[in-house]
């Protein structure tokens, strides 16, 4: 399998809904299992020096209850924290556009699978017109995915992908980024299909 190919069949898609602060939202589902012990995932994605190597580092009353802000504007509250198996956040990004990111941890030998579960009341933020230099949520967590793994693989951190944004993707990136998007299309429609409204009594 070629690299690209592995990279975009590493995790699986799904969605859902869900009951978030902000209303009845549409919930995406990223699992992926990572190759190391699920004390160290934990601490890289709830430890600020941690978070600061790959997505920025936050700042507030980092604990639950408490709030934060992150380099690019992205703030939110600390809502559930359970070490070292489940984290849940509200995300509101400098747009103004709220959500809610929920990461649930479970340990398998020396490994970790990872649960990512986003969800948001705003229609179509899984997907972003391609014209858009704003990140679909879909293929953007991801990448957050690779950057976490690579923090723990120990690549150098500007090496990683960081925050910035996809349009500035390019080569094989680009290219990934475009594949996973129209993975999470075709993962959408199909649950969309599955739970389209039943046609009525003739």
């Amino acid at each position: 399998m070629s690299e690209p190919d592995s990279a975009t069949t590493a995790t699986e898609r799904s969605f859902g809904r869900r009951q978030i602060q902000a209303g009845h939202a549409l919930m995406m589902v990223l699992t992926r299992t990572i190759p190391h012990p699920i004390g160290e995932v934990w601490t890289a994605i709830s430890d600020p020096d941690a978070l600061e190597r790959y997505v920025g580092r936050p700042e507030g009353d980092l604990r639950r209850g408490g709030s934060y802000e992150l380099p690019d504007g992205t703030r939110g509250s600390i809502l559930r924290c359970d070490p070292p198996r489940l984290l849940t956040v509200s995300v509101t990004r400098p747009g103004g556009h709220s959500a809610e990111l929920e990461v649930h941890l479970s340990a398998d030998d020396s490994q970790t699978q990872v649960e990512l579960k986003y969800a948001s009341v705003r229609h179509g933020f899984v997907l972003i017109d391609a014209h858009s230099g704003e990140w679909a949520a879909g293929p953007g967590w991801e990448f957050f995915l690779d950057s976490l793994s690579d923090y723990l693989d120990g690549t150098d951190p500007d090496e990683a992908l960081g925050i910035i944004g996809w349009t500035s993707l390019e080569g094989e990136r680009r290219d990934l980024y475009e594949t996973r998007n129209a993975e999470w299309e075709g993962a959408k429609a199909d649950w969309e299909h599955e739970h389209e409204a039943a046609p009525g009594p003739v």
